[in-house]
């Protein structure tokens, strides 16, 4: 009898242990169980067009950027100057309250909060940079808002994030899910000024002006 019960009290520990672990782990990632989908332009789509638009002389280019805590933004304007590029603030409707909950929240759910403002000559563009910090392993919710809110065809997007530990592939996949038929390029993160120069490099896509 006290040997079942010691069995019992044991099983129900791990359960008690497995519910917990569960349960961090959906609020640790909100993103995780949610059906996400890639239907972003093909690898040799996406080089094709990179190729002729780093042919252009004249490049329009764009940076929209969206930043709680500033670190964002002071990479959006560095990246701006470098490389005259206009700067456009995704900020949503409504100001986060308690932005540790709520933003995970609309991760979780899969959200599209409204935003404030609009880019009135997106069709300008042949470059869109889109930066954001890593929240909760995923990018925040404003930003899938701001990818379906226009036309990308014929543009190049490139993401950039802001994170000190989490890398911009952990957010790829929340990303994706809202870049239908979108050409998703030379993504990075950029943990501080100094590395815009080496990633404008690599991008290969003369944006220097």
């Amino acid at each position: 009898m006290r040997s079942r019960r010691s069995i019992l009290i044991v099983v129900i520990v791990i359960a008690v242990v497995v519910v917990l672990v569960a349960g961090y782990n959906i609020l640790r990632r909100p993103a995780m169980f949610r059906n996400l989908t890639d239907q972003s332009l093909s690898a040799e789509e996406t080089e094709e067009l990179r190729s002729e638009i780093a042919a252009r002389e004249d490049k329009q280019i764009l940076v929209a950027y969206f930043s709680y805590s500033g670190t964002t933004r002071g990479v959006a304007e560095a990246l701006s100057e470098q490389t005259g590029a206009d700067l456009f603030e995704i900020s949503p409707q409504e100001e986060y309250g308690n932005v540790y909950l709520q933003s995970n929240r609309e991760i979780r759910n899969g959200a599209r909060p409204a935003l404030s403002d609009t880019v009135e000559n997106m069709d300008q563009y042949d470059i869109v940079f889109v930066g954001y910090p890593v929240w909760w392993h995923a990018t925040p919710a404003p930003v899938n808002t701001f990818l379906e809110s226009y036309d990308f065809t014929g543009k190049l997007v490139i993401p950039f994030c802001t994170s000190g530990g989490s890398d911009i592939d952990e957010t790829m996949p929340t990303l994706l899910d809202s870049c239908r038929d979108i050409a998703i390029y030379g993504e990075r993160r950029i943990s501080s000024t100094g590395q815009i120069d080496g990633w404008l490099t690599d991008l290969d896509l003369n944006l220097v002006p």
